[in-house]
């Protein structure tokens, strides 16, 4: 039976502070839109193949909160960044119900191997021995789900970076990308949440603070933007191998192959691609917040934003910007603490 991409049918995470209206309420013509506000969430079935989203109604969705951006800027780029085989897969392997399910087999492994450690040793009444082999499981197990939690607050390579191309070209109509899964039943479902941010504000402050680490913290700044990287895999052209060959091994080598060999499969290598390249101050800002949107729009849709002291450009006197979380968190020098949770 074929899949249908939905829009917003079913029930929506419980929303952070100072956000507006969320979809399916249907926003009156001219409203003010505020930084923070959820404009759409599209919904896709993760089970299903082929899959896609509807990127058509969530054009017209926008256009009725008056925010005009054609679905063709961003399509493939949204596309092709969540929906290949591998990034679905990586989602249900770290939806929480996978979590869950390997939390429980973890605390019966646990405490199945620490009961029969415990039987060659003489702990004296039974009872306390299974009580004290439990405890131990169940700690181990807590622990366990807490470092989940907590990796699931940092920004995801397999997500969450590869918005960026789409949160670039979308930056200058004001709007942010970022996914987040849920369970319904037996179905793992994608949400790709629309988010209203004017981000120029954020813009010019973080070229300010760029520019202010250039002249007081380079090599700070330097350290930092270069973990801002990853690994990526790109294809060796034939002709650049045989060049390197040398003439002589070309000269040697037969006409005419003596027998045919199997396809050969294609070279490859991996290179270290750099997330946020030196640049003009400006041009440096814009990427980080490209770069970093997604993650910063999974984080407030959850409402797993880590609460500040200030803000500087949302409504919301504990939920921080853009700049906020990208000042503290990813350039380590962040002016305004954030409350411990």
């Amino acid at each position: 039976m074929a899949c249908e991409p939905q829009m917003d049918p079913g029930p929506l995470p419980t929303p952070a502070p100072g956000w507006g209206a969320l979809p399916g309420v249907g926003p009156a013509w001219g409203q003010e839109l505020h930084n923070g506000q959820v404009l759409t969430v599209l919904r896709t079935d993760n089970t299903c193949t082929p899959i896609s989203f509807d990127l058509g109604a969530a054009e017209e969705q926008l256009q009725t909160w008056g925010v005009q951006v054609p679905a063709d800027q961003y399509r493939s780029l949204a596309e092709s960044a969540l929906l290949e085989p591998q990034v679905r897969r990586y989602i249900i392997y770290n939806s929480r119900p996978m979590r869950l399910a390997f939390a429980v087999v973890f605390y019966v492994v646990v405490w199945a191997n620490i009961y029969s450690t415990s039987q060659m040793f003489a702990l004296g009444n039974h009872w306390v021995g299974v009580l004290l082999v439990t405890l131990a499981a169940v700690t181990l197990t807590l622990t366990l789900v807490l470092i989940f939690e907590r990796h699931q607050r940092k920004a995801n390579t397999n997500t969450d970076l590869r918005l960026a191309a789409a949160n670039r070209a979308l930056l200058r109509h004001r709007v942010l990308l970022g996914v987040t899964d849920s369970v319904e039943g037996c179905r793992s479902v994608i949400q790709l949440w629309f988010v209203y941010f004017d981000l120029e504000n954020c813009v010019q402050f973080l070229s300010d603070h760029i520019q202010e680490m250039k002249t007081n913290q380079e090599s700070l700044l330097r350290s930092r933007l270069s973990q801002l990287c990853v690994v990526m895999e790109t294809g060796v052209s034939p002709v650049a191998t045989e060049t390197a060959e040398g003439p002589e091994s070309l000269e040697e080598a037969p006409l005419l192959p003596s027998s045919p060999r199997p396809q050969e499969r294609p070279l490859m290598q991996n290179e270290l691609h750099q997330l946020v390249p030196e640049a003009e101050p400006e041009e440096m800002a814009r990427q980080l917040l490209a770069v970093f949107g997604g993650y910063y729009i999974r984080l407030l849709v959850t409402s797993q934003l880590p609460p500040a002291v200030g803000t500087r450009h949302t409504d919301s006197p504990r939920t921080p910007c853009p700049c906020q979380l990208i000042e503290a968190h990813i350039l380590g020098t962040g002016c305004c603490p954030f409350l411990a949770r």
